[in-house]
């Protein structure tokens, strides 16, 4: 009822304009004639411009009030949904020490026996993240096939298998350079030995190691708890900072 009102004397508002201003150009048309005063086509043009002014502001007022508080509404909801949302990923951010993870992951001297060195590694990052198999491929300086160097928990009955640049899921995250962070996995596609007998995890991060652009190692996790995507910031951290220093002298 009120918007209905509302618009009625919108219209009223609006028609009274329009005869104000054909009733104002008459009187000035009519006292130019009067005195022999030539007519001034600017006048005219002053008095149309007016009733296009009043013509727009007839359709801004004339629009739904309830539309426009639902519109402000509607765009102050988005604002603080955005805002919630930085906070949120800000207050992630902050929760994660990277600098003290890689401290903890990473041996400060770098071993000449690259296995023990990169058992040690997988062995600390099982240790932060509750890891239950690891393996560490490391690429051939001559070719582009990536070797088992190291492993954690692993007790197939088969040794793990090399792979080549692009081949496989390894392969794929070594060529593409970005970790795969692979959630509910098929049973038995990794199977768990212990002395209480098999099981399967079901989440596989495949962390590429890379060192100038260049990927030189690959690093195989099996986890039975899912791991937050707010550590991927963190991972690309340990994969750029891994790769410098297993390229050290």
């Amino acid at each position: 009822m009120n918007n209905h009102r509302y618009k009625i004397i919108a219209v009223a508002v609006l028609l009274l304009e329009f005869i104000i201003s054909f009733s104002l150009f008459a009187k000035i048309r009519n006292l130019f004639l009067e005195n022999n005063i030539n007519f001034n086509s600017s006048i005219l043009v002053l008095i149309v411009l007016l009733l296009l002014l009043s013509i727009t502001l007839f359709v801004i007022i004339y629009r739904n009030p309830d539309q426009v508080k639902e519109q402000i509404q509607e765009n102050s909801f988005n604002d603080i949904k955005d805002l919630t949302k930085n906070e949120t990923q800000d207050k992630n951010t902050e929760s994660i020490n990277i600098k003290e993870y890689i401290q903890r992951i990473i041996p400060k001297e770098k071993s000449k026996d690259i296995e023990k060195y990169t058992e040690r590694i997988l062995s600390n990052i099982a240790k932060e993240f509750d890891v239950v198999q690891g393996l560490f491929f490391i690429k051939e300086r001559t070719s582009d096939i990536f070797k088992n160097i190291s492993k954690y928990a692993y007790l197939g009955e088969q040794e793990p298998q090399n792979f080549k640049l692009g081949e496989t899921l390894s392969g794929q995250v070594a060529k593409n350079k970005t970790m795969l962070h692979l959630k509910d996995i098929p049973e038995n596609y990794v199977t768990i030995l212990s002395g209480l007998g098999t099981s399967s995890p079901n989440n596989l991060l495949i962390i590429p190691v890379v060192h100038n652009h260049v990927t030189i190692g690959i690093i195989e996790l099996a986890l039975f708890k899912e791991i937050s995507n707010q550590y991927d910031t963190l991972f690309k951290e340990l994969s750029n900072v891994l790769g410098a220093k297993l390229n050290e002298n």
